[in-house]
């Protein structure tokens, strides 16, 4: 009957932390010196009912979503679309920190189609656009953060 009671306690306990709701996170050590923080702006028209700058995209941290990207040339295919001139677009959705070799390096700005998108490099801005939609539909196959419903 011990026995029994034994082997009963060490099933309830397996079944507990097999079950554990702790998460953990990966420090940036881990993900590696090359990559990408990407960030998306959650604010909804009820939320916040004005265009997004780049301004206000960052004034408002609470409504951020990130997502940590390793190995992804996302700078690479912006840099090869068409290039738009240095005009800044209105609605800022997503924004892209580029680390290589620990160090923030460049930030790319896209809007809610990932078909425009803006590269900041210390104070110049570039704006390029992906009229094919390729790069946006790469993002949404590897990664349901891209997507509306996630």
């Amino acid at each position: 009957m011990k026995k029994m009671n034994y082997i009963k306690i060490i099933l309830i306990l397996t079944l507990v932390y097999s079950c554990s709701t702790k998460k953990t996170f990966q420090n940036d050590d881990e993900i590696g010196q090359n990559s990408i923080t990407a960030i998306k702006f959650m604010g909804t028209v009820t939320t916040h009912p004005s265009s997004t700058n780049e301004k206000s995209f960052w004034a408002f941290k609470d409504e951020h979503v990130i997502l940590k990207i390793r190995n992804y040339n996302i700078l690479d295919e912006v840099k090869s679309l068409k290039n738009k001139g240095n005009d800044m677009m209105m609605d800022v959705n997503y924004s892209f920190l580029i680390k290589q070799n620990n160090k923030i390096t460049d930030t790319l700005y896209s809007d809610s189609s990932l078909k425009s998108w803006v590269l900041k490099k210390g104070k110049t801005y570039t704006m390029f656009s992906d009229d094919e939609g390729k790069i946006a539909q790469n993002l949404r196959q590897s990664y349901s953060f891209f997507n509306d419903c996630w």
